[in-house]
């Protein structure tokens, strides 16, 4: 009686401890447009690692080649071969594969009963599933940077702050990795305007006071793969936009000056900078000290020498150049507290002409 219950107690036990037995697992890789018959790599497969209580009847390699086949969605741009040397089970391409359509692969190796293999129809019955594959695809560098435009045209103030982000360029790859980091260039590489490499931002880096012509350049994306490739260029034209623009005072004013004409509005100099034609110039609160926010050049005189008149050194938020003519920030700018600040700059001619 104990002998019995101790017994029916040890055989639900044993039944729940019962684990189902894991089918080994193997992983390999294969790049996207590799020829057809190409092997996967870093994928082999022993036999001894395979149950081999379930096979029926295998003899030589090839015999044993045909008792295993491919399951899972894909499985047909795949077979199977043996190394008989090795003795172990292999996989090869029946195609050519892209990534971009697909990128993994999970298959099952099946084992056939050995008895059916030579059926006339090839469907011998699948046995059991022996083992489990996956099948990465690798990307190769086959997709060229697109951009979604081809011309850019853009009218800039000649005011506009140093370092303003003025056109953001994005290109496209459909590589992935490395293949699909993409470095933006410019040419020809002119002093006004830079691409920024990793963002495709085209940043104005030198003042355009005063330029009537139009800048034009060519922008490329150029991914990281290799071999490297350049996409087709965007053409960019810059037109820098002169103001301020002022009609004159009166209409009696422009009749005793022949150039001037009432109908057409007439462009004041630049080589002084008057307080009833301010130039306004937007920059960030975040922009950091020594930051150079624009240039007065150029102007009329050969040599300049710059002044800030008003406000005073101590109590304005930027400085200006006596030689070059940069207006810098000195410190630390808050819109909250100083939302705009006035000031006035002397341009006058070093050698007193």
């Amino acid at each position: 009686m104990i002998w019995l219950t101790f017994f029916t107690f040890l055989a639900p036990c044993a039944l729940g401890n019962k684990t189902v037995e894991q089918v080994p697992f193997f992983h390999g890789h294969v790049f996207e447009n590799s020829s057809p018959g190409s092997r996967v790599n870093g994928l082999s497969v022993p036999m001894k690692r395979l149950n081999s209580q379930t096979l029926c009847d295998i003899g030589d390699s090839d015999t044993a080649t045909a008792q295993f086949r491919l399951m899972g969605d894909g499985s047909e741009n795949f077979r199977v071969f043996s190394h008989h040397k090795r003795g172990h089970v292999l996989l090869k391409t029946c195609g050519v594969l892209d990534r971009e359509e697909r990128a993994e692969y999970t298959l099952g190796l099946g084992l056939c009963c050995g008895q059916c293999s030579g059926r006339e129809d090839g469907m011998s019955p699948i046995v059991g599933e022996v083992a489990s594959i996956k099948v990465d695809v690798l990307d190769t560098n086959d997709h060229q940077p697109v951009f979604p435009v081809e011309a850019v045209k853009l009218n800039l103030g000649d005011a506009t702050a140093l370092r303003t982000s003025i056109y953001a360029a994005t290109a496209r790859d459909g590589d992935s990795g490395k293949n699909a980091e993409l470095i933006y260039f410019t040419v020809p590489r002119n002093g006004s305007f830079y691409a920024v490499p990793k963002t495709g931002d085209i940043l104005l880096v030198d003042s355009i006071l005063g330029q009537e012509e139009p800048i034009k350049f060519k922008l490329f994306a150029r991914d990281r793969g290799w071999p490297p490739r350049t996409s087709k260029c965007v053409s960019i034209e810059i037109n820098p936009r002169q103001w301020p623009v002022t009609l004159p005072p009166n209409p009696e004013q422009a009749k005793w000056n022949p150039k001037s004409n009432p109908k057409r509005p007439e462009r004041k100099s630049r080589s002084v900078m008057q307080t009833d034609n301010p130039i306004f110039i937007s920059v960030s609160e975040d922009a950091g000290i020594g930051s150079v926010v624009m240039n007065l050049n150029p102007v009329r005189f050969q040599s300049a020498a710059f002044e800030l008149v008003e406000p005073d050194a101590e109590s304005s938020p930027v400085s200006v150049s006596r030689d070059s003519g940069d207006i810098i920030i000195s410190r630390k700018l808050d819109r909250e507290t100083e939302p705009l600040v006035e000031m006035t700059v002397k341009i006058q001619d070093k050698r007193g002409v």
